[in-house]
């Protein structure tokens, strides 16, 4: 399984460096110099060596082996890059990928809310999607709301929250 780690969002430059837009709380191991990454584009996936690594302006400007000028990373505009599953970290416990949240079914009351459909990263706290038959709600996930987390079985137990249902 591949997991998205940053989209490309141009070419930066002459030399060869793209301008990225990172998705993933662990930027600094992911895009560590000497790194192998995925780069998918019209569903086309190569992989490149991590050459350099700086920061600007809230992205990451990164240079591959080999791709030295503009005109080797010119169409490169908007292509997803992603990791093996195997390559993740470890979290600790009460820690989850938001990619495995997704999927999940929402548990209130012994009611089923619906599933998971996106977990958006807000500057505030995570917000869970969940889709029902006939809505979307929107979840805060923290301590208060959220009363258990069970990736064996693929559910969330929420607490009762006013105007949820």
């Amino acid at each position: 399984m591949k997991i998205k780690i940053g989209i490309v969002q141009k070419p930066f430059g002459i030399r060869g460096e793209v301008k990225i837009k990172p998705t993933t709380d662990f930027a600094e191991d992911r895009y560590k110099v000497g790194n192998t990454i995925e780069l998918v584009l019209n569903d086309v996936t190569n992989t490149y060596k991590i050459e350099s690594l700086r920061h600007h302006q809230g992205s990451l400007l990164v240079k591959f082996v080999g791709l030295d000028s503009l005109n080797d990373v010119e169409f490169f505009h908007r292509a997803i890059i992603q990791i093996e599953r195997d390559a993740m970290h470890e979290l600790d416990e009460g820690e989850y990928y938001f990619v495995d949240l997704v999927g999940c079914d929402v548990i209130c009351d012994d009611i089923n809310l619906g599933k998971v459909t996106e977990v958006m990263d807000l500057p505030a706290h995570p917000v869970l999607r969940v889709k029902s038959d006939d809505e979307d709600k929107l979840i805060p996930f923290v301590d208060p709301f959220i009363k258990d987390v069970s990736m064996d079985t693929k559910t969330i137990t929420i607490n009762f929250m006013e105007g949820l249902y």
